[in-house]
Parts: C-alpha cells; structure tokens; sequence
C-alpha cells in the first residue's frame, strides 16, 4: 500500500511499517520452508523479505523524522505533537 507522503501522519507510517514487518516475518518462514525443499529457489522469498524489512525500518524512520519536525518533504504534521497536526489542541 502507497501514502501520501505529503498529507500522512506518523501514525499511517507506523502502520504501514507494520504491515512490512508482517510481510518481513512471513517471507522469512517461505524462506525457510522453500530451502528446506527447493534449495536456490530460496532467493526469490529471501529477497523479498530483505526488501519488506527495508521498507519497514525506511517507514519507521519517516514516523520519527515526522514527530522530530526533521521531515523533508512538505507536509502539515511535520514536529507536530505526535506526528499528527489534528492532535494540536488550542487554549
């Protein structure tokens, strides 16, 4: 699944990091079971299973640098409490 980088808050990051890391941990188990059965077929769930725990630690990173106001793309949720520019609550 895509985001909006421009609009997403830390908290769609984080749920998209997620949904990679249960991709990560599934494809590590076909990993297992296909080299177990199939030996050098085991390249093809291994590199997928790198590239799903790239993109959740990458989704991790862009959740923190959103909350720490250092986000380089324009985006209205960039430093505010949480990530989240709706959390901003007014005196």
């Amino acid at each position: 699944m895509s985001i909006n980088a421009r609009t997403a808050t830390a908290a769609d990051f984080d749920n998209i990091a997620q949904r990679h890391a249960n991709a990560f941990w599934g494809w590590l188990i076909t990993s297992v079971i296909t080299w177990y059965f199939l030996h050098w077929w085991l390249l093809v769930p291994a590199t997928l299973s790198l590239w799903s725990m790239t993109s959740s630690v990458s989704s991790s990173m862009m959740a923190k640098k959103l909350r720490d106001g250092t986000y380089k793309i324009p985006n209205p949720n960039n430093g505010a409490p949480d990530g989240d520019a709706n959390n901003i609550k007014s005196s």
